[in-house]
C-alpha cells in the first residue's frame, strides 16, 4: 500500500514540476500519454484541431488572398508541420512575410530549399505562397503558384527574372505627360509577357490632368489599336478622374501588379487607390523627369480588398516568351495567317502569304508588322537559348540529388 502511494506522489510532483515548465498540465508530455479506455488524449486532439484549423483557415490570411485554391496547393506541398505566408516584401534573399492580418516576421529560405534550388527564378518572390515554420523565418518551400509575371534578366545569360507571382490581373501604366512616358512597342512587349504570365492584362493612361485633350485622344487612339480589346482606362491619379471604372476591373481578394516606367505614376495611383499615403513620392525636376520613387517590390492590401504589387520602373523589358505568344499579342495578325496557303508561313514573303496582303491592303500597319517580326524573332531565339539552358539545370539539378543520396547512404553505413 505504502509503495503505491508513493508512486502517487512522485507522478503528482512530475505534473506539478512539468506544469511549472511551461506545460499547461492538459498538454505535459509526462500525462498526455494515450489512455485505451478514454480514447485520444487532450493534447492529441488539441494537436488534430490546430491542424486542421491551420489547413482551412490559416491564421486568418483571407484578407490576404488565401482561398480555396491556395489551401489545396498548400495541402499538396505535404508539409504538415510547416504553416502558410505570403511574401509581401523582398530585400535580396531576406523576405518580409504575413501569416495574420497583423503578424509579419522576416524570413530566409531553409538550407534546403536553397541545396535544391537550380534557378534564380526557383526562390521566392513578391505574391508567393511560401511554406514556413511556426516562427515564420524560415522559408521550407515555395507553393506552386497560378501565374507569374516574368522577364529576361538582365545581362547576355538566358534566364528567367520574376517580376510578381500569383497575380489575378496587371495594371500596364504609361503617362500622358508627353516624352517617353508611352510607347506603342512597350505596351507590346508589356501585352507579350502579361498574357504569358496567365493575369488579366489592363491598360492604364495616367496624368490626364497633364495633358491637352488632343494628346490624351491621340494617345488612346494608339493604345486601343494596340490593345485589341483588352481593356484602356485613362485616369488621373492626382484628380481621381477614371480611377472608379478601373477599380471595378478587379475584385476584393484579387492581387494585381502595377508595372510601367519610372515617372508614369505608378506610386501616386497606388496612394490614390488606397485613399492614404503608402509610397513616398519623388519630385518632379524642371524637366519633368521623374526619379525613380519605388526601390523594392512591395505587396500592399488597400481598404477595398484589393491587394496591389508595386514595383520600381522598369528600364528595359527583354522578352520572356515564345512565339505563340507574341502571335496572341497580336491577334489582327494571328487573324489573317489562318488564311496563309503554308502553315508554317513565316510571313515574311512566301506565295499565298495572308498577313502580306493586309499589309499590303493597309489593314496592318508597317510599323505594326515590323515590330511583330522583331519579337518573334527575339522568341525565338529564346526558345532555343532556354532550352539548352533547361536541360544543363536539370543535369545540375539531378548531380545534386544524386551525390545528396550517396551522402546519406555513406552515413547510414
Amino acid at each position: 500500500m505504502r509503495n503505491d502511494q508513493d508512486k502517487q506522489n512522485r507522478s503528482g510532483r512530475r505534473r506539478r514540476v512539468s506544469s511549472r515548465a511551461g506545460y499547461p498540465p492538459a498538454l505535459d508530455p509526462a500525462v498526455s500519454a494515450r489512455d485505451d479506455s478514454t480514447g485520444p488524449s487532450i493534447a492529441h486532439r488539441y494537436r488534430l484541431r490546430t491542424a486542421k484549423m491551420r489547413n482551412d483557415n490559416p491564421h486568418g490570411l483571407v484578407p490576404w488572398g488565401w482561398n480555396a485554391a491556395v489551401a489545396t496547393r498548400f495541402a499538396e506541398t505535404g508539409s504538415p508541420d510547416g504553416i502558410p505566408a505570403r511574401v509581401i516584401m523582398q530585400e535580396r534573399h531576406v523576405y518580409t512575410i504575413v501569416r495574420a492580418p497583423q503578424i509579419e516576421s522576416r524570413a530566409r529560405v531553409a538550407g534546403a530549399f536553397e541545396y535544391r534550388a537550380a534557378t534564380p527564378s526557383d526562390y521566392p518572390m513578391v505574391g508567393d505562397w511560401v511554406v514556413v515554420d511556426v516562427e515564420g523565418t524560415v522559408v521550407h518551400a515555395v507553393i506552386p503558384r497560378f501565374s507569374v509575371l516574368s522577364r529576361h534578366g538582365a545581362g547576355d545569360e538566358t534566364i528567367e527574372q520574376v517580376i510578381a507571382a500569383n497575380i489575378d490581373a496587371v495594371f500596364m501604366v504609361f503617362g500622358l505627360d508627353g516624352g517617353r512616358a508611352f510607347s506603342v512597342g512597350l505596351l507590346e512587349r508589356l501585352i507579350t509577357i502579361v498574357r504569358r504570365s496567365g493575369a488579366r492584362p489592363i491598360v492604364v493612361l495616367n496624368k490626364s490632368d497633364s495633358a491637352e485633350p488632343e494628346t490624351i485622344a491621340q494617345i488612346g487612339r494608339e493604345a486601343e489599336l494596340v490593345a485589341q480589346g483588352i481593356p484602356v482606362h485613362v485616369v488621373s491619379a492626382k484628380s481621381g478622374h477614371g480611377l472608379d471604372s478601373l477599380v471595378a476591373e478587379v475584385v476584393s481578394g484579387e492581387t494585381v501588379c502595377l508595372v510601367g516606367k519610372s515617372g508614369v505614376g505608378k506610386s501616386s495611383l497606388l496612394n490614390a487607390l488606397a485613399g492614404t499615403r503608402l509610397e513616398r513620392e519623388g519630385e518632379l525636376r524642371a524637366d519633368m523627369q521623374g526619379r525613380h520613387t519605388t526601390t523594392h517590390k512591395g505587396l500592399y492590401r488597400l481598404p477595398s480588398g484589393i491587394l496591389v504589387i508595386d514595383v520600381p520602373g522598369i528600364r528595359e523589358l527583354q522578352l520572356w516568351g515564345d512565339e505563340w505568344d507574341v502571335a496572341d499579342s497580336f491577334p489582327d495578325i494571328a487573324a489573317a495567317a489562318v488564311a496563309c496557303r503554308f502553315n508554317d508561313c513565316s510571313h515574311t514573303g512566301e506565295p499565298g502569304c495572308a498577313v502580306q496582303e493586309a499589309l499590303a491592303d493597309g489593314v496592318i500597319s508597317a510599323d505594326r508588322y515590323d515590330r511583330y517580326l522583331d519579337l518573334q524573332r527575339e522568341a525565338a531565339f529564346l526558345r532555343r537559348q532556354t532550352d539548352r539552358r533547361a536541360r544543363e539545370d536539370e543535369r545540375r539539378k539531378w548531380m545534386r540529388i544524386t551525390r545528396e543520396q550517396r551522402m546519406k547512404k555513406g552515413a547510414r553505413r
